[in-house]
Parts: C-alpha cells; sequence; structure tokens
C-alpha cells in the first residue's frame, strides 16, 4: 500500500533489521532537520527556468515527516508537511517545463493522501484544488496538444504520466470522473516511456535517469496495484536492479557516460524492486547500494540475507549499451549503444576502469544545463564535454563519430578467471570497421582491443586515449598511474615501437572544467592492412596472458 501509510508495517521493518534501523535512524534525523528548517521557497535551477529542486525536496519532505509519524506515533511530523502542502498549493508549478510539474503534482498527492485524516475540510480542498487546476488540467491540455513527451521513449514519459496518475489517485474518492478521465488518458500513455527499459533490465538513458525513471515507474505501479488496476510493467522490471549493481564500481561510483554523474541519487525503491524479483541477491542489493536511504526504505524493506558470494558473471545490456566485467575490486564498464539516444554523448568505446578500488580510467562527466543550447540537437555536441575527444575512445582519422553512429554488441563471455565483452562499432561512411574489446584477467590485469579493418588499402590514423584523475610518469610504451596511494601501469603492448604522451585534459572557456583531470594518449599510425591496437592495464605483476583476435574469444551474444 502507498496510498495509506502502514504504520505497524514501517515500525515493524523499522525493528526487524540492522538496515531497518539504520533507514529509521535516519529518516528520524533528517525529519528533525525539517522541523528546524524553513518552509520551501521556489528555487530553480542555476541558469534554468526549472524547478526542480523545489518539487523533489518536495516530495522528500513529505515523504519524510509522514514516516517519521509512523515511526514515533502522532501526528507532529505530518503537521509540518500540511504547512509544506499549502505552502507549496500557492507556487508556480512551471508547466512549460512538464516534469516540474508533474513531480510537484506527485509530491502533493502523496502528501494529500498520508495526511488526509488530520486535514481540515479547507485544507484539503485547497490542496486538492491545487493538483487538479496546476497538476491534471495542465496535463490533459497537453496530452491534447500532444506534447512530445506523451509519446517519448525515456524519463520525460515517464515520470510526466506517473505524476499524473498519481494525482488521479489522490483525488479518486472526491472527483471520480476526472480521476477516471486522467487514467483513462496516462495510464496507457505511460507503455511508451516503459518500453526503455530493455527486456534486461537496461536503460539506455544511463544511471542518474535510471533511478528517475524507475522510481516513478515503480510508483506508477504501486498506485495503480492500490487502485485495483493492472500495470502493464516491462517484463525487465524485475531484472532491473542488477542494471543499477552491475553500473556501481567497488568505489561506489557509477558509469557515468552521456549526462550522468559518479554518484546518482540512490533509487529509493530497490525495496519494491527486489519484492518484484524475488531474489536474495536484489535483497542484498537494497541494503548495500550506496546513496542515503530513503523513507521509502522502510515501506518496501527487504529481509536481510546471508552473505552472498559476489557475482562476477559478465554482464551486457541491450539495447542500453552497456557491458560491464567485475573481479573483487577490478571493475571495467564498456559502452556501446547508440549516439542518438536521449541524454547520449558521442562516446562509443568509452570505458572506466577501477583497480584497487580506485577509479583510474575516467569520464570527465555531464555538461552544464544552462549552457545556451545545451539540449538543441544542432549545437549540444559543439560543447566538448559532449563530443567524442571527450571521451576514453579510439578517434579515427576521417571517421568522426557521429549522432547515427552505433555499436553492436559482439558478445560477452568468460574463460576461468578471465572475462571478455567486445562491440562492433560503426557509422555510414567509415572508411574502416572497428571492434572494440575488453577484457578483465583476474583482479590486477585489463586488456582494451582494438581492430581496426579497413574498407580498402589500409587502416586509417588516429589516436588512443584515456582520461585519468592519476597523476602519470611516462616511460616510452609504459606509463605508471598513481592515485590516492594506490598505482597501475598502463602499457602499450601492440603495436610495437609507440610511446605515450600526457597532458591536461582541455577546459574550453565558458565550458565546464576539467582541471582534475589528465588525457594520456598515443598516436596509431595508419597500417597496410587490418590494425591491432592493444593496451594493458595492472596493478601489481601483471598478467603475462595475452588476447587473441577477438574472433576467437569466448563470446556469447
Amino acid at each position: 500500500m502507498i496510498l495509506r501509510l502502514d504504520a505497524e508495517q514501517i515500525r515493524s521493518s523499522a525493528r526487524a533489521t540492522a538496515a531497518g534501523r539504520r533507514y529509521s535512524e535516519a529518516v528520524l534525523r533528517v525529519a528533525g532537520d525539517i522541523h528546524a528548517s524553513p518552509l520551501l521557497e521556489l528555487e530553480r535551477e542555476a541558469g534554468r527556468a526549472v524547478i526542480l529542486p523545489t518539487s523533489r525536496k518536495l516530495f522528500d519532505r513529505v515523504a519524510t515527516l509522514a514516516v517519521a509519524d509512523c515511526l514515533v506515533g502522532g501526528s507532529a511530523s505530518r503537521r509540518r508537511a500540511i504547512r509544506e502542502l499549502l505552502n507549496a498549493a500557492f507556487f508556480d508549478w512551471n508547466p512549460a517545463h512538464f516534469l516540474d510539474t508533474a513531480e510537484m503534482t506527485a509530491g502533493m498527492a502523496l502528501g494529500l493522501c498520508w495526511t488526509r485524516p488530520l486535514l481540515t475540510r479547507a485544507e484539503h480542498d485547497t490542496i486538492a484544488a491545487a493538483i487538479v487546476s496546476k497538476g491534471l488540467a495542465p496535463g490533459l491540455a497537453a496530452a491534447a496538444a500532444e506534447a512530445p513527451w506523451m509519446t517519448a521513449r525515456n524519463n520525460w514519459n515517464t515520470v510526466c504520466c506517473a505524476g499524473m496518475i498519481a494525482g488521479a489517485a489522490a483525488i479518486a474518492k472526491t472527483d471520480a470522473v476526472l480521476s477516471r478521465d486522467v487514467l483513462a488518458c496516462f495510464r496507457p500513455a505511460l507503455r511508451h516511456g516503459l518500453s526503455a527499459f530493455g527486456a534486461d533490465g537496461g536503460y539506455p538513458e544511463g544511471p542518474d535517469y535510471w533511478e528517475y525513471a524507475v522510481r516513478y515507474a515503480v510508483l506508477a505501479q504501486a498506485l495503480l496495484a492500490d487502485l485495483g488496476l493492472a500495470a502493464d510493467m516491462p517484463a525487465g522490471l524485475a531484472r532491473t536492479w542488477r542494471y543499477n549493481r552491475d553500473l556501481t564500481g567497488p568505489s561506489g561510483r557509477a558509469f557515468n557516460f552521456g549526462d550522468a554523474t559518479e554518484r546518482p541519487r540512490r533509487a529509493p525503491v530497490l525495496g519494491r524492486l527486489a519484492g518484484i524479483a524475488g531474489e536474495p541477491a536484489a535483497m542484498a542489493w537494497q541494503h548495500a547500494a550506496p546513496g542515503d536511504p530513503h523513507p521509502f526504505d522502510l515501506l518496501w524493506c527487504a529481509p536481510e540475507t546471508a552473505p552472498l558470494p559476489e557475482d562476477e558473471a559478465p554482464a551486457a545490456y541491450e539495447p542500453a549499451g552497456v557491458a560491464v566485467l567485475r573481479a573483487g575490486s577490478a571493475w571495467l564498464a564498456l559502452k556501446g549503444g547508440r549516439n542518438d539516444v536521449n541524454h547520449a554523448h558521442l562516446d562509443l568505446g568509452t570505458f572506466v576502469l577501477e583497480m584497487a578500488g580506485r577509479r583510474f580510467a575516467s569520464e570527465l562527466g555531464r555538461e552544464d544545463y544552462a549552457l545556451p543550447g545545451y539540449f538543441d540537437p544542432a549545437r549540444r555536441f559543439g560543447y566538448f564535454r559532449t563530443q567524442a575527444a571527450a571521451h576514453n575512445t579510439l578517434l579515427i582519422d576521417g571517421a568522426p563519430q557521429s549522432v547515427t553512429a552505433c555499436a553492436r554488441l559482439l558478445g560477452t563471455g568468460r574463460d576461468g578467471a578471465r572475462g571478455f565483452a567486445a562491440y562492433a562499432i560503426g557509422d555510414e561512411g567509415w572508411p574502416t570497421a572497428w571492434r572494440r574489446g575488453a577484457v578483465l584477467d583476474g583482479t590486477n590485469t585489463a586488456f582494451i582491443v582494438d581492430e581496426l579493418e579497413p574498407a580498402d588499402a589500409g587502416s586509417p590514423a588516429g589516436v588512443w586515449q584515456v582520461y585519468s584523475e592519476a597523476a602519470a610518469t611516462l616511460d616510452g610504451p609504459r606509463a605508471l598511474l598513481s592515485f590516492d596511494g594506490a598505482a597501475v601501469t598502463a602499457e602499450i603492448l601492440a603495436p610495437e615501437g609507440l610511446v605515450w604522451s600526457f597532458e591536461p585534459a582541455r577546459s574550453p572557456v565558458g565550458e565546464s572544467g576539467n582541471a582534475a583531470f589528465g588525457r594520456l594518449f598515443f598516436a596509431v599510425p595508419a597500417a597496410a592492412g587490418t590494425r591491432s591496437v592493444v593496451v594493458r592495464f595492472a596493478s601489481g605483476r601483471p598478467s603475462q596472458w595475452r588476447p587473441a583476435a577477438i574472433a576467437g574469444w569466448p563470446l556469447d551474444a
């Protein structure tokens, strides 16, 4: 149940396990901070007419305060929540950026449901009227105008439709006709956003937008279930917790490809996902996932399990386009997929690498959303961080990555302690076929293998590069990378005779600074035929094994 909180179940979850006690302590600590703080003020993102900071704080404040009352009894926290709701009822919910409106509607709707027994008629009517006039009415108008998000296969559709479903659920008993109309509109539309989840649980927009979409997908499912309506949820929802786990390195930092960050918000619905999956490993992940606990961890608190062995099987997510190799404290994530998905960079072939719990190959990260034209396709890829030159990839002369470039998974596999993953990367008009593969050989050695197979006489020249926060000491084909008390050696194994160079990462004027990163690179000369490039990263004594041609790898597509 989400429309009505079960206080006894929440208290039971808080008492039953060490994880439950940790979640309870976090909720009560944050609730105390809210009581000591002024009411929310309307806050916009820096440089953008977007109120998502406000809508997200409202959602989390209302949830925290409602669950706090369930834990300690009484009504003090919910009465503070009522003040927050009445205050937010008079904000401009910014329907021009409908994500703002949808999230405001969701927070207000849940708050109305959870505080309803304490509300006066005037308070109830004020909150309900705001949900209708500032949330549902603009939503129906946007749907009638065929807003692009109504059929988008990305987070916009999932969040906007789920927000409208939340508003409809909150008024179901007081305005049944409007509630039915809203559900009839947005319940079927939700399938477009949900279709972005692959059957394997992968999500192409990256870990931050996975969290955003899955939070609202699960919320919609829970709301519809409470209303007695079937929710058309993707089969991959039972596996999507794996995507979250696999894209998180041993350091707790995520594979921040595209417009992602290294430390996205922790998904508050991991417990619900664990219940859907019914797997001990999913239950364990709720309690192990990095990030701040959320009140929803007590609504859906998975049982604690006995310690489980590490899952080190190679993983790939399609069509999301990500492959992951893991062995103890070593972890490598490789990017395939497409460059034309929402929030993508021109980054096919990029990778991140952690050894000894440190990240030695890093992504620079997403750019500032407030930059002029950042979401205009004609201008977006003029910014450095979105370009292939800002990623850990092979820059092929005469073959710049375009929005139409894509990478086809060749497969993943395992041979003893070695994990393998590879993609075929290409674009219309490229002068060469490019295959990039990765091998993790135990816990201390990784290989990046590139094969360039020319369309005509020879392989073009190029530049192989990787960005790192580490300091670099160069010695011909070897580079010692030192970072946070650990060291990794990067060595060019093929072609022979090449040497490393190192320079500070570019920081174009007016864009995000990249002073924390250096660029380690070498020039790849043109060749008469097929060219193979092999780079080995090793922590400690490296493996002396050498990867064969990618065609000979034990790959299962």
